[in-house]
């Protein structure tokens, strides 16, 4: 054991030590690039998914005969994030991890992108080790399965400081899991990875399994018109009253007034309490125009727009208008208020009585 960590801190110094600074440059080689047209593919993309699903290409690249090259600066803080290449047939794709150095993509057919070796950096050449191991098995043999799946989280739990293991817990093993198995799943990743959004993302699905009245809520992103995100952890000392809503829903827009009320009563007690509304508009402009239309663009109610509707899943919901209240430390006092009750319950609170505290209300 102590030979291979030894092994691992080496190949990471040297990593460390010749990787272009703030450059990821990709280069690619496919063996037969001819697409199952019969005509040679012409160009690829490079495509980054955020934390909503949404696919974004950062970069795009001619093939000449059977070679492609990407050039992406990495920024200073950007996590270590897994992109796809794309342009193949079916919606195939290469995945790999996009980080400072030099990543070497090695594609035999181009109708099968997804049997490409990629490796040249710390993070792909632990999903490619990941990937030989688990390919490895005869999926097709009971007892081969059940010795892949233990294997799998050996290995996610042993490389735990890599930024393919949260990704792989959420999308290979979790769906298997008890809940008590999951929360020990998270449990395992490095403190080095909490920050990272897939770890968020990990942690923000077994909360929402787990999810009830006094437990803690899943830390969902609220993006901004201005293209930043806040997290509903950015509020944490404070009584949010967690607001999803849509301005093509009819019952929404009703309890815009409930809330402009609310807002009214609360305003100057904003160092303990705020309004959190998140919009599930598909198209933003509606959102905005909404907003202007009902006079809710005040100081200190935030507003944000998740054209996805991923966020309102992790509440075990799809549809709006839907109201939490959620305790200073992040915990759920109610996971589904009545616009009748918002007002009453947050003024017992911020007169000093917690009512919610009392297991027999």
């Amino acid at each position: 054991m102590l030979h291979r960590v030894i092994a691992t801190i080496v190949s990471f110094a040297t990593y460390m030590a010749v990787c272009a600074q703030g450059i990821c440059t990709i280069n690619g080689k496919i063996a037969d690039y001819k697409l199952e047209n019969g005509k040679a593919i012409k160009t690829v993309s490079l495509i980054r998914t955020d934390e909503f699903g949404r696919k974004n290409e950062v970069a795009t690249a001619k093939v000449k005969k059977d070679a492609y090259s990407f050039k992406y600066k990495v920024s200073q803080d950007e996590p270590v994030m897994l992109y796809t290449i794309t342009g193949f047939d079916n919606n195939g794709c290469i995945e790999l991890y996009v980080e400072q150095g030099n990543v070497s993509v090695n594609t035999p057919k181009a109708t099968e992108p997804e049997k490409s070796v990629v490796c040249g950096t710390p993070a792909n050449d632990t999903f490619t080790e990941y990937k030989n191991l688990i390919n490895g098995y005869d999926a097709e043999n009971p007892v081969e399965l059940i010795r892949r799946e233990a294997a799998r989280i050996r290995f996610l739990i042993e490389h735990n400081s890599s930024p393919m293991a949260p990704l792989e817990m959420e999308r290979s093993v979790m769906p298997y899991l008890s809940d008590a198995y999951a929360e020990q799943l998270v449990k395992s990743v490095s403190t080095n990875l909490y920050n990272h959004p897939d770890y968020l993302s990990l942690r923000n699905a077994v909360l929402a399994r787990i999810l009830k009245v006094g437990s803690e809520v899943p830390d969902v992103a609220i993006p901004q018109d201005n293209g930043t995100l806040k997290h509903l952890t950015d509020y944490r000392g404070k009584f949010i009253l967690l607001d999803f809503w849509a301005s093509t829903c009819e019952r929404s827009m009703a309890e815009r007034e409930t809330l402009k009320e609310l807002y009214e009563i609360t305003k100057e007690k904003q160092e303990q309490f705020v309004i959190v509304s998140l919009s599930l508009d598909k198209n933003k402009e509606e959102w905005k125009n909404a907003i202007k239309a009902n006079n809710i663009e005040q100081a200190g109610w935030v507003h944000g727009c998740d054209t996805t509707g991923r966020t309102i899943t992790f509440f075990g919901a799809e549809k709006t208008p839907r109201m939490l209240l959620i305790d200073p430390e992040g915990r759920a006092i109610s996971l589904n208020m009545e616009s009748d009750e918002v007002i009453e319950k947050v003024e017992m609170i911020l007169a000093g009585d917690l009512y919610y505290l009392d297991k027999e209300n």
